[in-house]
């Protein structure tokens, strides 16, 4: 049986519970990475999905993610679901007040694409909610403490061109609250 997680990489530990919570439960899951052709990544997709991939196999209790598949999707969510076989849509949120009014818009395209495209009938969509330790988690947030670690080791460069070291190693921290260890240093690459 397989089960379908959706991410978009915005909340990291969400994610990373979410995968664990499925993979010790379902024989296969799959987190998709969306792509809108419409829209301009700062990030990339597919250096969404290494990063990700990374964080569920870096050990700890992910240690029992094998099963987990990270896949990039164009096009319907959906679709791409039902030629796997999915069995039900899984949604990462950090609460309804701060997320809902998106992700019903979200299960409402989701429910109604496949009635009047498919013809096919809808995947459930169960909604998972993260440790509300990361609530003020945001891809903006991330973004912010990337940018400040890359303006601490340019300026921290003596006048000869040399590197006085430690620049970024606040924003390193900083960013070590939160995504896991293993990636800061491509998260803070990626997004910095």
């Amino acid at each position: 049986m397989l089960y379908l997680n959706l991410t978009s990489f915005i909340y990291i530990y969400i994610y990373i519970y979410m995968s664990s919570y499925q993979c010790c439960r379902f024989g296969r899951v799959i987190c998709c990475i969306g792509v809108n052709p419409n829209k301009k990544y700062d990030v990339t997709p597919q250096t969404r999905a290494q990063i990700l991939r990374e964080m569920l196999s870096g050990g700890g209790d992910r240690s029992c993610c094998n099963n987990v598949q990270v896949k990039v999707v164009t096009g319907y969510i959906w679709r791409y679901a039902k030629t796997q076989n999915a069995a039900l849509f899984f949604r990462g949120i950090r609460t309804w007040s701060a997320d809902g009014p998106e992700e019903r818009h979200l299960q409402i395209l989701n429910s109604w694409g496949p009635l009047l495209l498919g013809p096919v009938w809808p995947l459930k969509t169960i909604f998972l909610e993260g440790d509300p330790r990361y609530l003020d988690v945001s891809s903006t947030l991330v973004r912010r403490i990337c940018a400040d670690g890359r303006r601490r080791r340019t300026h921290r460069r003596d006048d000869d061109g040399g590197d006085k070291g430690g620049g970024g190693s606040n924003a390193d921290d900083e960013l070590t609250r939160l995504v896991p260890e293993c990636v800061v240093e491509k998260v803070s690459e990626a997004y910095g």
